[in-house]
C-alpha cells in the first residue's frame, strides 16, 4: 500500500465561496502540472452534469444528464430522447448542486450492432433503489425497456454505479454507499453481504447471476456481488489485456485509493481507511495490522495534508490510455478529480501524479476509435446549464 503526500491548500474556503456565489472556483492543482501537447476542443454544451457517454463512432453519442435527460448527438447536433425513467436527484439544502443520485452511466452492449441494447444505471424515483436497465432507442424515442437489477432497499448515499463490460455476456456495476461512518457510529452497509452497497456487481447482460461469482461464508449459492467493503467507487476500468478490473474509490477526507478488483474479496470500508471523517473524527475500528489479515489495501491512495487533517481528491472517473494522439498520455490512468476541478494523469509504475490543464469537475473520461480522448465536464456555474462535452486530441 503506497501513500502521496504534498503541500497543503484551503479547499475549505474555497468551497465556502463556490456555495456563496454559484461560481464553482478551480483550485490550485496539488500536483505539478504536466507540460502535455493537445487541443481541446467543445463539441457540445448545455447540461447540467453530463454523467455517462456510450460512443457508436468518431461523432455519434449517446450522452446522460444526471438531472435524468439522454441526448443523441451526431455530427455537432444533439436531440434530446423521450421516454426515459423519471430518477431522484439531491443535494445540500439552499444550494443548487446533486449530490448524490441521478441518471448516471450509459453504455453500449458489446453486440449493440446486431442487438441495439444501451444499458443505464440510475436512482429509481419510485423507490429510491439503484437500478440498471436497458433500452432501445428508435427515432429519439425509447421504444423498449427492461429492468435487470434492482438494489434490496434504498439507496440513497450511493453515487458511482458505472458499467464495465468483461466480455460479450458479463458486466461489472458498482454501487456506493458514502454514508458518513465513524469508527464511534459506524455505518456498516458495505460489510453486509445481505446488502447491495459498497459493493461491486457482476451480472450477465440479461441481470442474470452468473454460476462463476463468488459464493460467501454462510451462504449457499453466488449473487450478485463479486467484491465488498467499498466506500464510492466512481471509476471502473477493465483491462482485457490483462483480464484487470481497476477501481477508483473515494476516501471521506483522503484516503482516496486505487484498487485492483479481485473475486470475493473485502476492501474494508468502514473497518479500517487512510482517511478521516469530514468533520475530523476518526474513521477506521480496527487497526491497520489487524485489517491486513483479511481485508485488500490499495495499491496506492492520495491524501492531500491540510491543516486539519487532509483532503480528498474525490476522483470520479478512471482511464487506462492506449494507442492516443496524445503520445504522453499512453499506458497512463487519466482521473477526473472533483475536488481539484481538473484532470490527472496518474503513472501507475512511478507512482507520480500530475494535474493537467483541463480544468472543471470532470466526470468521464472515454477513448474514440481513432485515440482521441472525450471528456465530460459539470457546470461551472450553479445558476446555469454549461456542463459540457470536450475532445482532446495531440
Amino acid at each position: 500500500m503506497k501513500s502521496l503526500k504534498i503541500t497543503s491548500v484551503l479547499l475549505a474556503a474555497v468551497y465556502l465561496f463556490a456555495c456563496q456565489s454559484n461560481i464553482i472556483e478551480v483550485p490550485d492543482s496539488p500536483f505539478a502540472i504536466s507540460n502535455d501537447s493537445y487541443t481541446v476542443e467543445t463539441i457540445a454544451d448545455g447540461f447540467v452534469i453530463p454523467y455517462g457517454i456510450a460512443i457508436l463512432g468518431e461523432e455519434e453519442y449517446f450522452i446522460t444528464d444526471r438531472v435524468g435527460k439522454m441526448f443523441y448527438f451526431k455530427e455537432g447536433a444533439l436531440t434530446e430522447i423521450s421516454g426515459m425513467p423519471e430518477v431522484v436527484t439531491f443535494g445540500t439544502p439552499g444550494l443548487p448542486a446533486i449530490m448524490h443520485g441521478g441518471l448516471m452511466d450509459i453504455s453500449l452492449h458489446p453486440n449493440y450492432a446486431t442487438n441495439s441494447w444501451l444499458y443505464i444505471s440510475y436512482l429509481d424515483a419510485a423507490d429510491g433503489r439503484a437500478k440498471v436497465s436497458r433500452l432501445k432507442v428508435r427515432n429519439n424515442e425509447v421504444t423498449e425497456f427492461q429492468n435487470l437489477f434492482s438494489t434490496r432497499r434504498d439507496n440513497y448515499s450511493g453515487n458511482g454505479m458505472r458499467i464495465e463490460w468483461e466480455d460479450d455476456s458479463h458486466f461489472f456495476l458498482n454501487i456506493g454507499n458514502s454514508d458518513f461512518s465513524t469508527s464511534t457510529s459506524p455505518v456498516l452497509y458495505a460489510q453486509d453481504l445481505n446488502d447491495d452497497a459498497g459493493k461491486i456487481h457482476r451480472l450477465m447482460e440479461d441481470g442474470g447471476i452468473p454460476d462463476d461469482n463468488p459464493i460467501f461464508e454462510g451462504f449457499s449459492e453466488p449473487g450478485s456481488i463479486w467484491s465488498y467493503g467499498h466506500r464510492d467507487v466512481q471509476g471502473l476500468f477493465f483491462e482485457k489485456s490483462t483480464h484487470t478490473l481497476f477501481g477508483l474509490e473515494h476516501g471521506p477526507k483522503g484516503g482516496d485509493e486505487f484498487n485492483i478488483i479481485e473475486k470475493g474479496k473485502n476492501y474494508g470500508w468502514p473497518l479500517f481507511s487512510n482517511g478521516i471523517n469530514y468533520d475530523g473524527a476518526w474513521v477506521s475500528m480496527i487497526t491497520e495490522d489487524s485489517a491486513a489479515q483479511f481485508t485488500v489495501f490499495p495499491e496506492f491512495y492520495w491524501t492531500v495534508p491540510t491543516y486539519d487533517g487532509g483532503q480528498a481528491i474525490a476522483p470520479a472517473c478512471l482511464l487506462k490510455v492506449s494507442g492516443s494522439t496524445i503520445a504522453e498520455w499512453n499506458d497512463q490512468f487519466l482521473i477526473g478529480s472533483l475536488a481539484y476541478r481538473r484532470l490527472m494523469k496518474y503513472n501507475r509504475d512511478s507512482d507520480e501524479t500530475f494535474g493537467l490543464a483541463i480544468e472543471g469537475r470532470v466526470r468521464t473520461i472515454k477513448q474514440l476509435p481513432n485515440g482521441d480522448i472525450i471528456a465530460l465536464i459539470e457546470r461551472s456555474d450553479l445558476r446555469e446549464a454549461n456542463g459540457k462535452v470536450v475532445r482532446i486530441s495531440g
